[in-house]
């Protein structure tokens, strides 16, 4: 897809100490002012950590600058277009990358006022958008028609906790189509999500952002970064940040976070070079579990309606760890290691409205009381990751090799304890109007305690070949040797242990024609053995034929096409696909009907993208892909030809700024999102799917620059206050939030 240009040169800035420590210190208090002065943390769960400081960079950079302090030397741009990817298992410029690739960049963030990874990911056609489910908090959506909750990477190793990602610590954000087990280890059916953290840098800056929003929006972030003094080539800097946000239009909803991310730097530009960096969020959540399905459609009832109760909540604390360590031995040998220690902490309760057995279509529906099934859990789930990479490069004959050896290791753990599904005293309520403001009054003894744990050992290849100046060759192999264990203890109804043995593959063929040019077509697999992914799952319990589950593999092919026009400033990109899975996951295995293996699924479709600068004033990100995709083969024959579960045919995002005169600039945009399902097996009583109704929603920006290093900002999203369903679910549809808007500054010094 589109392919936006590097999020940005930053900024060099000389300034003296004491001007830079003057704006820190003004950056916290205002940080302070908003976090702790305007009271808009909830009475209930105090129990989550109070926000420390909070404001992040913004790496705002004006259009048309007005030099206001002399002092202050800025050079670079940022916009949306890259020019290449963070992944070292991708050398080569986005130009000839052989995949369709879209990078979101801070730039873009910043002037949507993103403040999400899941609203980041709403330029990103083929993107759509799930809702939690029993076993998965936090963020949830499918590429390409397949599931991609454990699929997302920081820094191009996997990040499987379940939690809301915010993107203050973020530099950008790469998704890449196509199934990609060769570079990313197993899974990646339909395609990965990368995160790529800030960095320190060895020019001093501090930026930062400060947001209200008629949603009860109150946000904050500060970046800091500082050259380490006495010690050449090295620096420090701290991203935090501070939210509190209501839903608008979803009575009950709330959100409320707070993280922080220190790093050190040592040998910057440099041979040998040292990264040492920490994350940390928290967040304290009544979370929105939506309306009931209503026959198979969204239950037609007011946009407000909040079925669960006043303190149903959701905590997480994430804690990353990680040490990056590279080493330049020649122009022709670089080695790259990696490692990881994190733990994703969880404990919630939720509640699920559901339709009673005995409702019909023909009752009235302020008749229906709907029955709540409380979701809950404490578990936390641990990360080891090691990663040994070795870059070498060197001629045979014409031929210019860039070889990649590597060695992973990964070990998984989750520990969930859960009381579902023992809950007793649990009341219903009406359909027509809930009532939300009642104290939880269920009852409940520990049901479920699992432990599970899933080890990879992992060699890998991948040779990039340069041949003449037209054409270059791709091929990646890797090896995975995975061991699954599961134990569950109340009571014990499924204990099994697995070792599989994965292969998986890539090869690709690019043409430049011209320089600014390519056509490419490449293959790849994924392979995803399930009972490793379930047992990481969390569910309430496993069935014992779990240990059938077998191996889920992915095929594709692709073709497409990228173009860089107007003096490389503006990108253009299409592609076809085709790709296929055999023995899918199952969906929930909760539902009996949706506990099928030993299945097939097809989705073929095309996309096309254009990114850049247009003129030096206008800017553009357009994307669009279609999908069609179909249940092949099944052991539950109703299944076969049913569409794949939330894959909607039609995705669409348009994102537009143009600069206007005194310093002003304006933005509007669109996402659209076609009809798709939340089930795949067919209702029993009128054989129907679930099924979500399409939507477009508008939406848009304008900026002031006050100077070189301020701006003021205006976003509204959702401008016609459309009534839409964002997040599907085979138990429940989660209403879209409806018109806001937000007032924001972005500073950088």
């Amino acid at each position: 897809m589109g392919t936006p240009r590097p999020a940005a040169t930053p900024r060099r800035a000389v300034w003296g100490t004491r001007n830079r420590a003057l704006a820190t210190t003004i950056a916290i208090a205002l940080a302070r002012t908003v976090l702790f002065g305007t009271g808009g943390a909830r009475a209930e769960n105090q129990s989550a950590p109070a926000p420390t400081p909070a404001p992040q960079t913004a790496n705002t950079q004006p259009t048309q600058p007005t030099t206001v302090m002399p002092e202050v030397l800025v050079a670079g741009t940022e916009d949306y277009q890259a020019v290449s990817l963070s992944l070292d298992k991708f050398p080569q410029p986005l130009l000839t990358t052989p995949k369709s690739v879209t990078v979101i960049t801070p730039q873009l963030m910043q002037d949507q006022g993103v403040t999400t990874l899941r609203d980041s990911l709403r330029n990103v056609s083929g993107i759509s958008i799930g809702a939690g489910e029993g076993s998965y908090q936090g963020d949830n959506f499918s590429i390409r028609g397949f599931a991609a909750r454990s699929d997302i990477f920081l820094d191009g190793m996997t990040d499987f906790g379940s939690y809301n990602r915010d993107p203050f610590n973020l530099e950008a954000v790469e998704v890449l189509k196509g199934p990609s087990s060769a570079e990313f280890g197993r899974g990646s059916s339909g395609g990965v999500v990368n995160q790529e953290s800030k960095t320190p840098q060895l020019h001093g800056f501090v930026g930062g952002s400060m947001e209200y929003g008629t949603n009860n929006t109150e946000r904050a972030t500060l970046d800091i970064n500082e050259p380490i003094p006495g010690l050449p080539n090295a620096a420090f800097r701290v991203n935090a940040m501070g939210n509190h946000n209501e839903v608008t239009e979803r009575n009950g909803a709330e959100y409320q976070r707070w993280g922080l991310a220190p790093s050190l730097a040592l040998g910057i530009n440099t041979p040998t070079r040292l990264t040492i960096s920490y994350f940390h969020q928290s967040e304290n959540n009544v979370p929105d579990y939506g309306i009931p399905w209503y026959f198979d459609r969204p239950a037609p009832v007011d946009r407000r309606n909040f079925y669960g109760f006043s303190d149903d909540y959701l905590k997480t604390d994430v804690n990353v760890g990680t040490i990056k360590f590279e080493h330049d031995f020649n122009d022709d040998v670089t080695l790259h290691e990696q490692f990881r220690l994190a733990d994703y902490h969880r404990n919630f309760r939720i509640s699920q409205a559901q339709l009673p057995d005995d409702a019909t279509p023909q009752m009235p529906l302020n008749s229906i009381q709907v029955d709540r099934a409380i979701i809950d859990g404490v578990s936390t789930d641990r990360l080891v990751d090691e990663d040994l990479n070795l870059v070498t490069r060197f001629d045979m004959g014409p031929v210019k090799h860039s070889l990649q050896t590597g060695f992973e290791y990964v070990h998984q753990s989750v520990d969930p304890r859960r009381i579902e599904p023992t809950w007793e005293n649990v009341p219903g309520t009406s359909l027509e109007r809930p009532h939300n403001q009642l104290p939880f009054p269920g009852t409940g003894v520990t049901g479920t305690e699992v432990n599970a744990t899933v080890d990879t050992l992992s060699a890998y290849l991948i040779d990039t070949m340069k041949i003449g100046k037209a054409w270059t060759l791709i091929g990646g192999l890797r090896y995975d040797h995975v061991s699954s264990s599961y134990d569950e203890s109340i009571p014990s109804t499924a204990d099994f242990n697995s070792d599989d043995n994965l292969v998986s593959w890539r090869a690709a063929l690019v043409y430049q024609p011209r320089p600014n040019g390519s056509i490419y077509v490449s293959s790849g697999t994924s392979v995803h053995p399930n009972i490793a992914q379930l047992s990481l799952s969390s569910e309430p319990t496993l069935p014992p034929e779990t240990k059938y589950a077998g191996i889920g593999r992915n095929f594709e092919v692709e073709v497409g096409t990228k173009w860089d026009v107007f003096d490389q400033r503006f990108s253009f990109t299409s592609a076809i696909f085709w790709d296929e899975q055999t023995n899918p996951a199952p969906v929930d295995l909760d539902d009996p009907l949706l506990e099928v293996f030993h299945g097939r699924e097809r989705v073929a479709g095309f996309e096309f993208g254009a990114v850049g600068h247009i003129t030096d004033k206008w800017q553009l990100l357009v994307n669009y892909t279609y999908q069609n995709g179909k249940i092949t083969a099944s052991s539950d024959s109703t299944l076969i030809g049913n569409p794949v579960l939330n894959a909607p045919k039609h995705t669409a995002s348009l994102w537009t700024t143009y600069d206007l005169p005194w310093n002003f600039q304006i933005g509007a945009g669109v996402d659209v999102v076609s009809s798709r399902t939340a089930s795949e097996s067919p209702d029993p009583i009128n054989g129907e799917l679930m099924e979500a109704p399409g939507y477009a929603i508008l939406g848009a920006m304008l900026k002031y620059h006050v100077s070189k290093n301020i701006d003021l900002q205006a976003n509204i999203t959702n401008l016609t206050d459309k009534y839409y369903y964002d997040g599907v679910h085979p138990g429940h549809v989660v209403p879209g939030e409806g018109r806001v808007v937000y007032i924001s500054t972005n500073f950088k010094f």
